[in-house]
């Protein structure tokens, strides 16, 4: 199940904002990998917000306010047209939430794949393959 880390420059967000970040940025995500509505898939989907203050961010070398937002999937599990959808998405929405206008240029989206059996949720280590009976059995159940 995928997680999405945000990390972002203290004041870059209003506190109504930030809400809404992790809930868009979640939202895009679960959408671009065809889930959103397979509930086991979204309820194993975490997003997390990390603060940092202004002095603790640069760009090139100097203070600046950044956005990094890195999303870990399974293995193999996104095409590149999905990467290229989902970082289009989410650097969006950072530039439509955040205060500064021009934040879209200091946001970077980094991808990370979890190797297979790399997923623990609920105390077990799950293969990639132990996943998607998961989301597929949540799909089936959802549709009764």
């Amino acid at each position: 199940m995928p997680m999405i880390d945000i990390t972002a420059s203290e004041g870059l967000f209003s506190p109504a904002n930030e809400a809404a970040l992790l809930k868009r940025t979640t939202d895009c995500l679960l959408q671009w990998e065809k889930v959103s509505g397979i509930p086991y898939a979204v309820a194993n989907t975490g997003a997390f917000l990390n603060l940092l203050p202004q002095r603790r961010t640069t760009a090139g070398g100097k203070g600046a306010g950044v956005v990094r937002i890195q999303v870990l999937t399974p293995a193999k599990s996104l095409s590149q047209e999905q990467r290229s959808g989902i970082a289009a998405g989410i650097t969006d929405i950072v530039g439509e939430l955040a205060t500064d206008a021009d934040i879209r240029e200091r946001t970077w989206v980094l991808f990370h794949e979890a190797v297979d059996g790399g997923w623990g949720i609920a105390g077990k280590a799950f293969t990639n393959a132990d996943l998607v009976d998961a989301v597929r059995a949540s799909a089936i159940a959802s549709r009764r």
